[in-house]
């Protein structure tokens, strides 16, 4: 008889993604001691960049605080007993969403005048921190500088209000070499809003930009292992937190000038072994990736011809590799940030992507 589907519990792709919850641990505490002075935000958003947000917060319960997106995100987090602080870095868009903020204890960030309104006009049975958002570059949420007084004013006013805490975005702090990092912490200093706590720092302003360590610093990508300063020389202590894995489908021995895959974009060059391994852009593999690899027994072997919807073909000729055999897509071999600039995007989307579509697994839980 054959197997039946249980679409609870049967998952219906060949892919892993194994999260090591032990990894997350080791890079909060690095870039805990590299800010040392400072409250560190884990950054939750988007599930955990793929990885598991309520898994990646019950890993960390040391944690000085979280961050997510937007409040429906926040509130599974607090219905499962996370009881760090919470920043909803969205902000709210609706009264109901700032009603969510006070009966989930969830900090909301202002960026706009009529969330104040939203505020000022919320029902309160208990009070809430805030945290009003400077625009010193990033050009997206935020006040300006003209307009945050004023937005200071009008908040402080409020009853039911705990802390009022600041806060800005880096927009080009990966790149070691642009200075206006440097000018966003300055323009945010100009304010002389001393008086309050902020938080300016992402991950690569923890790891590059120690300007920018101010009393709360938000780890973002750096959290889950991956370099957003390329090779910077902080970021080597970093350690990969997703592993991402599928295995060998078919072995096929192929003859000199036999095309593979659509529109025939390879041709072997000579006799070749392929191994066809069932990964492909619905498991969140990128479609896009040019004179990529991937690592077999421990040995890298390139992908040949064009990623599809479930499958991939690479190069096994002399290798003693069979079905069913595991592949490493990305990992500690090759990193996810070499995958990504293969196929011209981020270790940011990989994860996000894989993290949805792969059957994922933690490993090293407390």
């Amino acid at each position: 008889m054959g197997r039946k589907s249980n679409s609870e519990t049967l998952h219906t792709r060949h892919s892993r993604v194994i999260i090591d919850l032990e990894a997350i641990r080791l890079n909060y505490q690095f870039l805990k001691s590299t800010a040392v002075d400072s409250q560190v935000i884990a950054v939750i958003k988007a599930d955990a960049y793929g990885h598991g947000a309520l898994e990646v917060a019950k890993a960390l319960p040391d944690a000085d605080a979280f961050a997510v997106a937007t409040v429906l995100e926040a509130i599974p987090l607090r219905e499962a007993g996370i009881k760090q602080k919470i920043i909803i870095l969205g902000g709210v868009v609706d009264e109901d969403e700032m009603q969510n903020c006070i009966q989930f204890q969830l900090d909301p960030v202002i960026h706009q005048f009529w969330q104040i309104d939203l505020l000022e006009n919320a029902e309160f049975s208990s009070s809430i921190d805030v945290w009003l958002k400077f625009n010193s570059g990033m050009g997206r949420l935020g006040f300006t500088a003209q307009d945050i007084n004023k937005a200071l004013e009008q908040v402080n006013k409020l009853v039911h209000i705990g802390a009022i805490r600041l806060m800005t975005h880096l927009a080009n702090a990966d790149d070691i070499d642009d200075e206006k990092s440097i000018d966003q912490v300055n323009e945010s200093k100009a304010l002389d809003l001393n008086d309050y706590e902020w938080g300016i720092a992402n991950s690569a302003g923890i790891l590059g930009w120690p300007q920018s360590r101010l009393n709360w610093v938000r780890a973002g990508i750096a959290l889950y292992g991956s370099d957003p300063m390329r090779d910077h020389q902080s970021t080597q202590s970093l350690k990969p937190v997703m592993q991402f894995t599928s295995q060998i489908l078919a072995i096929n021995h192929l003859k000199k000038g036999q095309s593979i895959g659509y529109s025939g974009l390879y041709t072997c060059p000579e006799d070749q072994t392929i191994a066809v391994v069932a990964a492909g852009y619905a498991d969140g593999y990128p479609r896009h990736l040019k004179n990529g690899h991937v690592v077999i027994n421990a040995k890298k072997v390139s992908i040949v011809g064009r990623v599809s919807m479930d499958m991939i073909t690479v190069n096994v000729t002399g290798m003693n590799v069979k079905a069913g055999d595991e592949v490493t897509l990305w990992g500690a071999n090759p990193l996810a940030n070499e995958v990504a600039d293969l196929s011209e995007t981020i270790s940011y989307e990989l994860f996000c992507h894989a993290g949805c579509h792969g059957k994922r697994e933690f490993i090293n839980k407390p």
